[in-house]
């Protein structure tokens, strides 16, 4: 399947060695958590910056996306570091159906200079989730949109960037081909939230 043309899949030698050891899914969460850091610090440095100082919104998809968002806001140049704004989006996929839930969003009244958004999620796999953040935001106000992922489905990533594709940017580290029946991405990296704080163990 060729992506379509607002998808940038980022190609980086460290990023690429980082993510192969990611996939060792017997890692304890310390390990994991220093592999995302890491990863997203090696890919984030080929996003291009906002074409202007404006603030920005940097949008984090909980609880995953919390393993990002350090290291992200870390990438940017410190003129936009300095003005940009963390919003916090609770979604989950509900096991059954594999739809998106809402179930936490406390965006304020959008400031009218932040007209640029950067969402924040490691794994796009169906798309559901990634297309509903990315919905919010362009109901928010937002112009454009970039989501940015350590490593999607090829399925998930292309109904991603239909969902709005005139304001949305897709840039992700690796591509893999499927999604399982559990709505996973395959090989990938299995379920990245319970891997990140250790909730598999309980």
């Amino acid at each position: 399947m060729t992506l379509p043309q607002n998808i940038t899949q980022i190609a980086d030698p460290k990023a690429a060695q980082l993510l192969t050891e990611l996939r060792n899914l017997s890692l304890p969460p310390p390990t994991v958590r220093r592999l995302i850091n890491e990863l997203t610090s090696a890919l984030a440095k080929h996003i291009p910056p906002p074409p202007t100082n404006d603030p920005i919104a940097v949008v984090v998809i909980l609880r995953s996306g919390l393993s990002m968002v350090d290291s992200f806001v870390s990438s940017l140049p410190p003129s936009v570091a300095d003005t940009a704004v963390i919003h916090h989006l609770g979604l989950f996929r509900e096991k059954h159906t594999l739809g998106p839930v809402e179930y936490y969003n406390k965006l304020p009244k959008k400031n009218p200079a932040i007209t640029r958004a950067y969402i924040l999620d490691p794994l796009v796999a169906t798309g559901g989730t990634a297309t509903a953040a990315i919905d919010i935001m362009k109901d928010w106000g937002v112009e454009h949109v970039t989501l940015f992922s350590l490593l999607g489905s090829d399925p998930g990533l292309c109904a991603v960037a239909s969902a709005w594709p005139e304001g949305t940017e897709v840039v992700v580290g690796a591509v893999d081909k499927e999604v399982d029946g559990k709505g996973f991405v395959k090989p990938g990296l299995g379920d990245i939230g319970d891997r990140l704080y250790g909730t598999a163990l309980e």
